[in-house]
């Protein structure tokens, strides 16, 4: 990967932060409002791509990662047509409830997702991040090469968002 210059955040915080041996990757979590958090996966310089699941440790430490937006439109007929809504893009459709005009039909289902992490936390669809005082001097992590972020909501234990951050300047 190329090196590029990007504004950084920083935030000294108490958090819950695991290192993989057998991985070889730092993994930090920051609460969030409610019952989400985000992990972040920061790999050893020269490894790739990670996915898992493991404990960690609640430890105080500072945290320096870029900031970043990520936007990504999905046209949604196909994977509604395979969950079985088909009637809603018919001409057939009975969509008087929604409007007064007549002969309107769906031509297309459009979501836009949208993340945008800085200072202030997270803004997503259904995260919003929190802000804590830390009390001590902790170790530092600084996150200079790619990384992973993922976005879950505890009580119902669901991936919210999930992305992969190479290039902060190319989003």
């Amino acid at each position: 990967y190329r090196s590029v210059q990007v504004p950084m955040m920083f935030k000294s915080d108490k958090v819950n932060s695991t290192y993989d041996e057998n991985l070889r990757c730092n993994v930090i979590k920051l609460p969030y409002k409610g019952k989400a958090y985000m992990l972040i996966v920061i790999p050893e310089k020269g490894e790739d791509y990670l996915f898992f699941f493991f404990l960690f440790l609640n430890r105080n430490m500072d945290i320096s990662f870029p900031k970043f937006k990520l936007e990504q439109k999905y046209k949604m007929k196909k994977l509604l047509y395979a969950l079985g809504i088909k009637n809603l893009f018919a001409r057939t459709a009975d969509l008087s409830h929604l409007t007064d005009q007549k002969h309107i039909t769906v031509s297309q289902v459009v979501q836009k997702a949208v993340i945008e992490v800085d200072e202030k936390g997270t803004e997503a669809a259904a995260a919003t991040g929190s802000e804590i005082i830390a009390f001590s001097a902790p170790p530092v992590i600084k996150v200079d090469r790619p990384f992973l972020f993922m976005i879950f909501e505890e009580t119902l234990k669901t991936l919210l968002f999930i992305g992969r951050v190479v290039d902060p300047t190319e989003m």
